[in-house]
Parts: structure tokens; sequence; C-alpha cells
């Protein structure tokens, strides 16, 4: 196993590998793999609570997974069966004045589990696999426990990927205090001898939106009024559109105090500027980061989330060319060079949306030295976005001679790619916002899919098992597209990017979520392969998620339609 930093070790997570002992986090090596082969049969415990620690000198309460933030590292092979029994020990919360719109945020102290880029059966709605268009999403009331059991094809790509809650109304919040972590599936690219022989480095990127408490205004935590909004502009609260003494409220994605993490360290802050006139964008501070020791010539593989609720993020290694492997846990067939950035380029290497996970090996550079990872500045948001330094490597000691693979193992499962004769139908999908809003009253905004706010209970989308679509998504330019980008996610089956914006991608770009900016069309195409259910595509930008940006997909037995399932 590589070693662990001190920081590493401080950041106190642990892997849960299936049938095997849990060993410290983030350490990371392939060797792992042979712990987590002896998979099939264990249950994973996973308990959600409220969390108090210090962050830059504030006393802050969170939410977290086994106290950890991010959460326990899990990880898995293809066929495994992964148990996972989640357990809900947030406190009670009070909806009381909720007014029953299930796009007004509401039941904070309710959860459920979403094993985000597995290729497993539906499990949003109740029961686990449900193809009944009426079903309810699963909902984990505090004290309640729910058992999850997901069988891996044995097919299923190895890759990076994450859980976190999903439970309509409480996600954004509950992600937006830490509850999120890795998942690791093991498998043939693993052994790859250049990568075998690479050490393996998580990068799991949060960020923690942060208000004082009405209780006690010395401890920052994120625990919202029911229907209390935070006006971004001036920085006070309303609720119905009344003004309060409320310091905090449910905000679309800016916060009194905000924090982006690393393994559990924050490694920037962003605050606001009240003064009027000036309260537009948040004011940034660059924190200490983590800084990880490579040699000269060495090769180390990274593998990055990006687990914010509401940050894009456009990533740059300096001084390094990326040897991207993989997006979102499906390699590609071949290893792709990005060459590194010259001084003055503003082009990341990768972009990472929300929910987005990039592996990349990285060679030390021959000249010893610190050389930063960054995510560059982008103002394609809501609101701007400061350049962020997320880490640091340091390239000292003896020199090593480790090579990097060209050709990598093909991900059966989603090969031979789907030819443009396949295609059996094909889908406009636009994402859509306005403010203020004329639907959702309560949050002054409206989040849109196809002009609708999103229904439990509908079903715009009816398709069947095999069948091949091609999707056409994208933002308008101002009203009704708004004036940000979004980045879409489909659950059950990961697609492949066809173009962006008319640019083709190259062949076997296989995602789950993909960045649509302003103005943009993306084409993706996707085969329901195997499970069959109720389930959902959305914006991950998770407070426009929670107030109406989601859509419900139904996928069907080969000839059967919806009306038979009344």
């Amino acid at each position: 196993m590589g070693e662990l930093s001190r920081r590493q070790l401080l950041a106190g997570s642990a892997v849960v590998a299936l049938g095997a002992a849990a060993v410290p986090a983030f350490a990371g090596c392939s060797k792992q793999s042979d712990a987590a082969a002896t998979g099939h049969g264990d249950w994973v415990e996973l308990e959600t609570a409220m969390k108090d620690t210090t962050l830059d000198g504030h006393t802050v309460r969170l939410r977290a997974y086994n106290g950890k933030i991010p959460g326990p590292l899990i990880e898995a092979r293809p066929g495994d069966t992964l148990r996972i029994r989640l357990k809900n020990s947030l406190p009670p919360y009070d909806s009381s004045a909720w007014t029953g719109d299930h796009n007004v945020p509401h039941g904070l102290d309710e959860t459920n589990l979403h094993v985000h880029g597995l290729d497993v059966v539906p499990h949003i709605f109740e029961p686990v696999g449900t193809s009944d268009p009426l079903a309810p999403q699963i909902v984990v009331g505090p004290g309640e426990t729910k058992e999850y059991v997901f069988e891996l094809p044995a097919d299923h790509p190895p890759g990076f990927n994450f859980y976190h809650p999903h439970k309509h109304g409480s996600t954004s919040v509950q992600v937006g205090s830490g509850l999120a972590g890795p998942i690791i599936i093991r498998g043939d690219i693993d052994e790859v001898p250049e990568i075998k022989a690479a050490r393996e480095i998580v990068l799991a990127v949060q960020d923690i939106g942060l208000f004082p408490s009405e209780d006690d205004p010395n401890v920052w935590q994120y625990l919202p009024v029911q229907n209390a909004i935070w006006q971004t502009f001036g920085g006070f609260v309303t609720i119905f559109g009344k003004r309060t003494n409320l310091r905090g409220g449910f905000t679309v994605g800016d916060y009194a105090l905000h924090y982006f993490m690393l393994n559990g360290e924050p490694f920037f802050k962003e605050e606001h500027d009240y003064t009027p006139g000036k309260e537009i964008e948040p004011i940034g501070t660059q924190l200490p980061v983590q800084r990880f020791t490579i040699a000269p010539g060495e090769v180390v593989r990274f593998r990055m989330l990006n687990g914010a609720t509401d940050n894009m993020m456009p990533i740059v290694v300096d001084g390094h060319d990326m040897y991207l492997t993989a997006m979102d846990g499906v390699n590609f067939p071949e290893t792709r060079v990005i060459p590194e950035r010259q001084p003055g380029d503003t082009t990341e290497q990768v972009l990472l949306a929300t929910a987005n996970r990039a592996d990349f090996l990285i060679k030390g550079n021959a000249k010893p030295g610190i050389y930063r990872i960054r995510q560059l500045a982008q103002t394609a948001q809501f609101l701007k976005s400061d350049e962020k330094v997320v880490a640091e490597i340091e390239v000292t000691g003896p020199p090593k001679n480790m090579a990097v693979p060209t050709k990598l193992p093909i991900p059966s499962r989603f090969y031979p790619l789907i030819k443009p004769e396949e295609v059996k139908n094909v889908r406009m999908i636009e994402f859509m916002s306005s403010t203020p809003g004329m639907i959702n009253l309560v949050t002054g905004g409206d989040y849109l899919i196809n002009n609708a706010i999103y229904n439990e209970k509908e079903i715009p989308v009816v398709t069947h098992l095999n069948d091949v679509e091609e999707w056409w998504i994208k933002v308008g330019t101002g009203h009704p597209g708004g004036d940000e980008g979004h980045p879409f996610h489909i659950h059950v089956n990961s697609f492949e990017v066809i173009s962006v914006d008319g640019k083709p991608l190259p062949p076997g770009t296989i995602q789950d979520t993909v960045w649509v900016g302003k103005g943009q069309t993306v084409v993706i195409r996707q085969r329901y392969k195997e499970h069959v259910g109720k389930s959902l595509f959305h914006c991950h930008i998770l407070p426009h998620e929670d107030t109406g940006m989601m859509s419900n997909f139904l996928i069907l037995p080969p000839g059967e339609d919806m009306t038979h399932k009344h």
C-alpha cells in the first residue's frame, strides 16, 4: 500500500471493502483490490448523523456518514453483491409549515441513498426496482434503517463512482453539509502493469455551505427554517417573500460562508461583501492546501471527484501532461494525452461538472519543484467561480523511470459502441430557468426541464429495455434558458457523449454526467441495458434539482406499455 500523508491520516476516512476489514482511507493503491475481491455477502454499514468540528477556526455542525467527511470509501468488484445498510441518525426537523409543494425544500431529517455511477437496479423509488409510475421516492426517516442490495453485473466497468443522498427536498442541504463518499469498482484496468505499479491518490472535492445558527451565532451550520429562503443579493432571509431576522435559509448556490474541501480539509472559502452594489459576487480566499510528493519520472494515478453541489471545475495540473484514462467510472480504450498548459492559457485539461469523476496519470516532471492542481476561474454559472488551488504536487527525490500505458482494457459493457443507424428514437431535452419564479413562488425561482417543474408521479419519458436513443440536451440563451450552464445526469445507464456544441468528441467518451453550457447543445447516445424500472434524470446542480429541475423516466420490458402498470 502506498504511503499515507499526515493530512490523509488526519482526514480519518476508511475503506469498506466487501468481505474485508476496514483499512485506512485514500491511501490508495492497486493492492487494495485483493481485499475487495473477497466480497459477496458482508453488509456495509452507513450511518448519517450530525458532526461537530472546526473548519478554518469556525465551530461548525455538519452531516456525515460514519462521522467521516467524505464518507468511507467503498470498494467492490464486477459480479459482487453490494449490500448497504443505511441508518438515519439525523435529529428531527420541523417541517410542519411545509406547504406540501414537492419542489420546496423540506424534510431535512429524511434521507435515502444513491450509488451514483453504478450500473445497477433503479433505487430511488419504493420499492427498489419498481416499475410503478406512481411509486413514491424512498424516504428513510430519523431513527429508521433501510437495506439496499445491489447486484453488480459481471461486466460492470471498473472505475471511480460515489454515493450521496437523493431524497427530493433535502438532497442539496445534506450533500452541501458533508454527506457524500467515494466508491471504487476494481477490475481489469487495475491489473494493467503501468497502472498497477502506480500509487493511487483519491481527490474527493466537496463544498460546505454555512450560516450562523439561529440558536448560537458562534456555531455555523446549514439548517434553514422551513420555507426560509436566503437572498443572495442583500444577504437576508425571506419567508413567502417577507423579510425576516433569520440568519440563514435555503439557497440556490450561495452561502454566508462557503468552503471547498479536499478529502475533508478546506482549501478555499467564499464570503460576501453586502455593501449595496457590491453584493453580486462572492469574495474568495485561498487557504493552505494539501501537498502530494512525487519523484521525477514517477507515475501516480489520481482519481478526482467533483462532489460539490454547485461548482463546475475546469482542472489543470501545472507543468505536466495529463494522461486521462477514464471519465465517470468508465475507462477509454486508449490513454488520452492532454498536453500541459502554457502560461496564459485559459483552457482546462479536463472539465469536471458537479458529479463528474476523472482518472488521470501524472508523470513527475524531470525538474524538481512545486506544481499546482488548479481549478481555473469560470463565469459559466450564476455567480463567478474564482481560480482555486486544490492541491500541490511536490516533485522531489531520486528520479524514477516509470511508464505510462497506451492501450487500456475495453469496457465490454459499452462495446461495440452504438452505431448511428441503431438509434431508435431522438429526444430533445431543454434546461430552462426563470427568476423571479412564476411556478415555485416559495423559492422565488423556476428551474424546469422542457418547460415543466418536477412531479414525482409524472412519467414524461417512457422507453424500453435494449432500445437505443439519442438525446439532444440544450441550454437556451436568456429566458427561458437562464444565464448559466447546467450539468445533465441520468440514472441507471451511462451514455456516450457524441458532440458538444457541434464538436465531435473522441469515440468512447462514456459518462453519466455532462456539462451543458449556456447556449450549447450536447448530443448523447444510450442503450438501456439489463435494468427496468422508474428512475430520474436531472440537473446536478443540487439546489436546482431540489427545486424542480428533474424528471422521471421509465424503462419497460420490450413490447410493454405504461397502461399495463396501473
